[in-house]
């Protein structure tokens, strides 16, 4: 099959060296979805694309070749969104490792997403424009993605008292299952979740949490991915957010 040469919105997850001079960079793409690319010469002096470009979760604009089951090429790479404090700030970059590490391995349709696309590109630049109150980002950004992966929870079902059941999605009076949150801490779930919106699904969030709060509940959205999605196992990363936040 001729590869085909697109002009897309991408959004960098994982990138590996490969050789002395080249990168193997998995994207999210607008309009392709996931695609891997070879990039070529980007630790060369004199090359007009530079590694730096494709740390994690990096906002971009491409012109790319894409073949039908081998790596693409990129041909032209530009910024599409400059990040202000994400770089400065080992909270947020912490954040970033979680995130980018929940979508490669979440996400595997070469499908274009839009909708989740933008989501994901919008959620970064809310991040990055925050100045604070971003510590649940990591819980608001799961949730939100589960509704685009298809299974967000039934937040209808909670009814006072009741348990999250991580195994199918819905609230419960019953509490004998090991999937379960138990009652107080699910009401504190279901009020994140009655407050996102699918038109912004990333809030400021003036809900307080204690650490001890967040930390359950960043375990159980964890737990709760790994049930629904083939491919995570385990999420490396989520220990190093769980020791810079402090959560």
């Amino acid at each position: 099959m001729a590869k085909l040469t697109v002009k897309t919105r991408a959004i960098v997850l994982h990138s590996i060296k490969y050789g002395d001079s080249s990168l193997v960079v998995k994207m999210l793409t607008e309009e392709e979805g996931i695609q891997s690319f070879m990039v070529k010469g980007v630790f060369g002096k004199k090359s007009k694309m530079k590694a730096a470009m494709f740390q994690n979760m990096t906002l971009l604009d491409i012109v790319a070749e894409i073949g039908n089951s081998s790596l693409g090429f990129i041909k032209e790479v530009t910024l599409s969104h400059y990040y202000k404090s994400i770089s400065m700030d080992i909270r947020k970059t912490t954040i970033i490792m979680f995130i980018s590490e929940l979508l490669s391995k979440s996400i595997s349709e070469s499908e274009s997403d839009t909708a989740l696309f933008d989501f994901v590109y919008n959620a970064m630049v809310w991040l990055d424009d925050s100045i604070s109150d971003y510590a649940n980002f990591p819980i608001e950004f799961s949730l939100g993605l589960s509704r685009y992966l298809g299974f967000y929870p039934n937040f209808d079902t909670y009814t006072e008292g009741s348990s999250f059941d991580l195994l199918d999605g819905n609230f419960k009076k019953t509490q004998n299952d090991i999937y379960q949150i138990e009652p107080e801490l699910s009401s504190k779930f279901h009020h994140i979740g009655n407050s996102q919106q699918t038109n912004r699904p990333i809030n400021s969030l003036t809900y307080r949490l204690t650490n001890s709060d967040r930390r359950q509940l960043l375990d159980a959205i964890v737990t709760y991915f790994k049930l629904h999605t083939e491919n995570i196992k385990d999420i490396k990363s989520y220990e190093v957010l769980k020791s810079i936040l402090s959560v």
